[in-house]
């Protein structure tokens, strides 16, 4: 692997800690400097969230609601054509902040990743799905 490849791959990686981070920050201003402009969710059981315009009240609404945390451990990552896809698996433990049982979910997803016009990576596309 070339020099400029493995360099591309542990920025993707950097870019995929810092969206962990973010997330389990439970900060929606630091989530939202981890995602391109034109992120797209696509949450299980739920139409597609287009844009940090909407996809920004969406996590709001999470975080405010639910302590959070995430473990999100890569399972593939594959650099090519400008973009960089990982498959994920993911175990999430969301404790209401109003008191009651948390609740654990367990699934996969897929990252995409997109350099931004200073070359650097960001959430482009998140998929998840739990597991049965």
């Amino acid at each position: 692997m070339s020099n400029t490849a493995l360099a591309t791959e542990a920025a993707v990686h950097h870019a995929h800690e810092a969206y962990l981070d973010a997330i389990n920050s439970n900060d929606v201003a630091r989530f939202v400097a981890t995602v391109t402009d034109d992120i797209v969710f696509l949450p299980p059981n739920s139409e597609p969230i287009r844009g940090k315009g909407a996809v920004g009240p969406w996590v709001a609404a999470y975080f405010e609601a639910i302590q959070t945390v995430w473990s999100k451990t890569t399972v593939e990552l594959v650099v090519a054509d400008g973009l960089a896809y990982e498959w994920y698996r993911y175990q999430v433990v969301d404790s209401p902040r109003d008191g009651g049982e948390p609740t654990t979910d367990k699934g996969n997803g897929v990252n995409i990743y997109r350099p931004d016009a200073d070359g650097a990576w960001s959430v482009w596309r998140d998929i998840w799905s739990a597991a049965s």
